[in-house]
């Protein structure tokens, strides 16, 4: 292979690893978080975020690039809600579950993970994301297979929660829960035929929220896993039930405000 092919196969390999994040926020908190490969900004953008992007990747010394919004769209891809900001860092990456549950282990606090069983719409994961960094979760357990991974949407919709939150990648969530009761955790299951209302149980210890996919709910295996299978009362509709990002902030925020004493 002559210098200029094994140049031109680097490049490649090199866009390989490539990934795209896109919006104002979720690229800003790129910066902040860590250092992209480079900048596209859209032409004729003003505002106090993209004056805070420029300055803040002038000052980490990341290239940023003005692009006409034809152009913008070529090279940053037409992906919704874009805002004419793009960044392209390096791939999300994943923890082992052996790591997510030593992060998790904070002082005078009780672990709190979050377990997705099979959550393939990336705008729910991104919204769960989302919702457990503000409630300070320590980390997220999503399946290998069959299942929404972190990507430029996911990104875009978790708004900068994506650069903070620790994800463990697992082959078998059965297998994951059977390694995290060892290690002491309590799993519990949100679905709607659950045995107990969601706000009845005790969160102050450690432990794994599980949420179901958006159609079939939790897996019966890792159902007969879980110590606790909770319920969201529906008083206001007949068979109904929330979605999956909705169900997921209630329980998290009803973790939290038992947690931090918020309710006598």
């Amino acid at each position: 292979m002559s210098n200029r092919e094994d140049s031109n196969h680097k490049a490649a390999q090199d866009a390989d690893k490539e990934e795209l994040v896109v919006g104002r926020q979720a690229v800003l908190e790129v910066l902040r978080s860590g250092k992209p490969l480079r900048i596209m900004l859209a032409d004729g953008l003003k505002g106090a975020i993209i004056n805070e992007i420029t300055l803040l990747a002038r000052q980490r010394k990341v290239p940023v690039k003005r692009l006409p919004k034809t152009d913008f769209l070529t090279e940053a891809g037409d992906i919704s809600g874009n805002q004419g900001v793009a960044a392209m860092v390096a791939p999300f990456e994943y923890c082992s579950l052996e790591e997510l549950i030593s992060i998790s282990r904070k002082p005078k606090e009780e672990p709190f993970l979050i377990m997705l069983d099979h959550i393939e719409d990336p705008h729910n994961l991104g919204a769960v994301m989302r919702t457990a960094d503000a409630a300070a979760v320590h980390g997220l357990i999503i399946p290998r297979q069959r299942a929404a991974g972190i990507t430029a949407a996911v990104r875009k919709v978790a708004a900068g929660a994506a650069e903070r939150m620790p994800v463990a990648l697992v082959g078998n969530l059965n297998q994951a829960a059977e390694t995290l009761k060892k290690h002491g955790f309590w799993l519990y299951g949100a679905e709607a035929d659950g045995d107990e209302e969601y706000y009845r149980v005790d969160y102050k210890r450690p432990l794994v929220l599980i949420v179901g996919s958006e159609g079939k709910g939790i897996s019966r295996l890792l159902r007969q896993n879980c110590d606790q299978i909770v319920t969201i009362p529906m008083p206001g509709t007949v068979g109904g039930s929330l979605n999956v990002s909705a169900a997921t902030a209630v329980l998290v925020y009803t973790a939290l405000a038992q947690r931090e004493g918020w309710l006598s």
